[in-house]
């Protein structure tokens, strides 16, 4: 029973999707790609055409209006087992699997083979957007002797002591020994006004299992996850929270091991993938499943609107406008938008979860203040988040990947402002390595 405990508490993460390799045919060498939110991650392995592995001897560069500029990269450790290591030097002698991080933002044109003169080899990375066949390119140059340090300021920053990661588009807070948010922050980069919006973000989950002859319903919430930070990476392109996760279901309960989680952060977006494995006496013993996870907004931070496929328009929360919206069908992404900025939120799950009937639906709030005696409801007054409906149709054991996600729009929430980020979770760029030194 207490492995699924442990998978139910933490339904509301998901899956980091990478960039993968297929031909991709030649065009004029203009930068015709769009996505402006991905990140590429390359191993090492696909790479192995250079004759150095030590990375101070290595420099990503674009083609700018015919010449080579650098651009933000890193290279990142991970072990036998697959998990980042974030406690590794900044340079490093790289393993197979080992990876070259980058953002899709920066690559330019197609260079032409004399631009590559001092180096002693060199690699073209071809990026291609399979919905349009957009274009562009990075090269990634060996070198003799190591280069001087890249002289660009970091994308993204975590401060450990204040909990906070920063960019110039979001600054996220999260709780003491807790795995969740105590503030959202756009700022004025990214069209937002730098307030924080959130109270916190809030969960509340209460999976029934039939055991022997009677039902035991457990509840957790957000303060049932309990989290030591196992460290920080951070680099040029992206900061990693590494954190180990237990679930303290109270007082009758042991806590429970849930592993490792990360949360990788970019510089307009913000992934929380996770690995959840469900065992068969779960499937078996499994009879009703409640789970919500909302955004419990400030009320200095309305007037709001919400927006998904179904409410294009926007749902607006404020005080004047009392709302209560449940989605029965299934969301890939809900956003929320006003003076203090616009984010998309996507919720990836697993196709065969869909196929099954499992629903991601969401959930809107928009409540007056409350007057007369009495204790106030716990809900928040102003939310809005993601609903998980049908659990109980979920038919295989196994391990399966989720994950969630936050990426800061900064010209606000219009029809289509979704494509980009979903593009960016659904369509990843396909990667061609090739050697051109």
């Amino acid at each position: 029973m207490s492995l699924g405990i442990r998978a139910i508490a933490f339904l509301a993460l998901a899956a980091l999707a990478l960039p993968r390799a297929h031909a991709i045919a030649a065009t004029d060498g203009a930068r015709t790609l769009t996505r402006e939110h991905d990140p590429v991650v390359v191993p090492w392995r696909k790479l192995g055409g250079l004759p150095v592995r030590d990375t101070t001897h290595l420099r990503l560069y674009r083609v700018a209006a015919g010449r080579l500029e650098p651009i933000r990269f890193q290279f990142d450790p991970r072990d036998r087992h697959g998990d980042l290591v974030v406690d590794a030097a900044g340079d490093l002698e790289l393993k197979d699997d080992d990876e070259l991080v980058f953002m899709a933002r920066d690559a330019g044109e197609r260079a032409r083979t004399d631009l590559f003169g001092g180096s002693d080899a060199a690699l073209e990375i071809e990026l291609a957007d399979p919905r349009d066949q957009g274009r562009a390119w990075a090269y990634l140059l060996a070198y003799r002797e190591p280069q001087p340090p890249l002289d660009l300021a970091p994308y993204v920053s975590f401060d450990l002591a204040s909990r906070q990661a920063e960019s110039d588009f979001y600054r996220v807070a999260y709780a003491p020994k807790r795995n969740f948010f105590t503030g959202i922050e756009v700022l004025g980069a990214a069209g937002g006004n730098a307030a924080n919006l959130l109270h916190q973000t809030r969960m509340h989950g209460s999976p029934t299992f039939s055991l022997l002859l009677a039902d035991l319903t457990l509840d957790f919430t957000e303060q049932s996850s309990v989290v030591e930070i196992d460290g920080v990476r951070q680099g040029p392109v992206r900061a990693v929270r590494r954190v180990r996760l237990s679930v303290d279901l109270g007082p009758l309960f042991p806590d429970l091991p849930s592993g490792i989680a990360y949360t990788y952060h970019y510089r307009s977006s913000y992934w929380t993938p996770t690995r959840v494995k469900f065992p068969w006496i779960m499937l078996e013993t499994l009879r009703d499943f409640r789970f919500e996870s909302v955004f419990d907004f400030k009320a200095e931070a309305l007037p709001l609107r919400y927006f998904d496929a179904w409410h294009p328009e926007g749902v607006v929360l404020s005080d004047r406008t009392p709302v209560e919206l449940r989605t029965t069908e299934d969301h890939e992404w809900w956003a929320h938008g006003g003076a203090t900025g616009t984010l998309l939120h996507a919720f990836v799950i697993p196709e065969k979860w869909r196929q099954w009937g499992i629903v991601r639906g969401t959930v809107v709030r928009s409540a007056r203040e409350s007057g007369g005696e009495g204790a106030e409801s716990d809900e928040p007054r102003f939310a809005a988040g993601y609903t998980l409906l049908h659990m109980t149709q979920l038919k295989e054991a196994g391990s399966y990947d989720l994950m969630m996600a936050s990426v800061v729009l900064p010209k606000g929430y219009a029809p289509g402002a979704e494509s980009g980020p979903m593009a960016m979770l659904q369509s990843p760029l396909a990667v061609e390595v090739r050697r051109v030194r």
